[in-house]
């Protein structure tokens, strides 16, 4: 009678199979985990602000579930657009500027000055009561928030956040601001300050077109800036 021949070799063979697939399986749900990734963003067209999400496989470069988007509820925004203290650019395409992102991003790394959380970090600004103090500003300073609010909008729409906390700390800490007669032109000039300063970092990185344009705004922001006059001829002349 014929021998039986050993089965340990199909046995093995088995054995390796299903680990190998419990192994991929194990990796592909730690990959997805990994790949999970969530964020913010905000618009400078309406100060809108949207949360998304997606899942991209790390390393593999394979996005496993597209991107979704939902609104986020911004009551300050809202009041803002409703009550006329800024108007919507009624693009429409809107701009979207990142405020945050969890997970292992693939969103290239915004510079500072592009940070909308600089200003969108405000319209959750509350005290102990959970009154907002932004908003509770705007409303006992009505004729200083017609003129402050669009000089915010307009940094925003050229990406300009960096200098936006210290306008903000300025019009909070102005006591009376609406009917001190100092407070237009003060604000003015730091906000002339900003646009310069936002201008020579454009020269320095050779960016003379938008330097010359954030000289120009620095320059009608006070009636007169002899420095971003100066600074303005300097990068005309390199642009030549």
């Amino acid at each position: 009678m014929a021998k039986k021949k050993p089965r340990n070799g199909q046995f093995f063979a088995v054995i390796a199979v299903i680990a190998t697939v419990v192994a991929l399986l194990i990796t592909y749900v730690l990959l997805v985990a990994y790949g999970e990734r969530s964020g913010v963003e905000f618009s400078p067209d309406d100060f809108t602000l949207r949360s998304f999400n997606y899942r991209k496989l790390p390393y593999l470069n394979w996005t496993h579930r597209g991107i979704e988007y939902h609104k986020i509820s911004n009551p300050m925004a809202e009041t803002l657009i409703a009550d006329d203290w800024i108007r919507a650019t009624g693009r429409t395409q809107k701009r979207w500027h990142l405020v945050s992102e969890s997970g292992n991003s693939d969103y290239s790394t915004p510079p500072a000055e592009c940070d909308a959380r600089f200003l969108t970090r405000y319209f959750d600004l509350t005290n102990n009561e959970g009154v907002n103090h932004v908003q509770k500003w705007t409303e006992d300073n009505p004729h200083s928030a017609k003129i402050f609010w669009p000089l915010i909008a307009e940094m925003a729409r050229d990406e300009l956040y960096l200098p936006i906390p210290e306008l903000m700390e300025f019009v909070l800490k102005y006591e009376k601001a609406d009917i001190a007669d100092l407070f237009q032109p003060e604000l003015e000039e730091l906000v002339a300050e900003a646009w310069y300063q936002a201008g020579l970092t454009d020269q320095l990185n050779g960016n003379h077109e938008r330097a010359i344009r954030r000289f120009d705004t620095a320059i009608e922001s006070c009636g007169e800036h002899e420095l971003a006059l100066l600074a303005k001829q300097k990068s005309e002349s390199a642009s030549q």
